[in-house]
């Protein structure tokens, strides 16, 4: 028994860093963060930077599921009245279906749970907006959600 352990640990380190080349050459690839200004701040940076870009006007081309995700992420972090935005969160998910009984789940919506908004093949992310853009950008989600009721 002990040989087999001598050998097993050999290949799981090697398995792991076989596992993690793809996350090391993707972090090589990744653009350094965006400043509030929109430059691009210094690489290696260690201070999250957060962005005024206005999202709320992209809102309405998302997808139905990505929406419930997003209105999902406002209420979860207080962006949006919950008494409000729960009912309607409740209302649009069963409307749209965007939260499927027995599957493995929906990538729109989870995308949209994650804070981010994909419009015309690019992805935007509330979660690194200024709050004042995270609640305009939650009020018109909602907004748009109960038009849709």
């Amino acid at each position: 028994m002990k040989l087999f352990s001598v050998r097993a640990l050999p290949a799981l380190a090697v398995t792991t860093l076989l596992a993690a080349a793809p996350v090391f050459a993707h972090a090589a690839d990744t653009p350094a963060p965006v400043s509030k200004g929109g430059e691009q701040a210094e690489a290696g940076s260690k201070t999250a930077t957060l962005t005024d870009t206005d999202l709320s006007g992209y809102v309405g081309g998302v997808h139905p599921a990505e929406l419930g995700g997003l209105l999902n992420y406002c209420n979860q972090g207080s962006y949006v009245d919950y008494d409000d935005s729960f009912k309607v969160l409740q209302s649009y998910n069963k409307k749209t279906n965007a939260v499927p009984d027995g599957q493995e789940g929906n990538m729109y919506y989870a995308r949209g749970t994650a804070g981010q908004l994909q419009v015309n093949g690019k992805t935007y992310s509330i979660a690194t907006s200024s709050i004042p853009v995270r609640q305009k950008t939650c009020k018109a989600v909602l907004e748009r959600a109960k038009a849709a009721l």
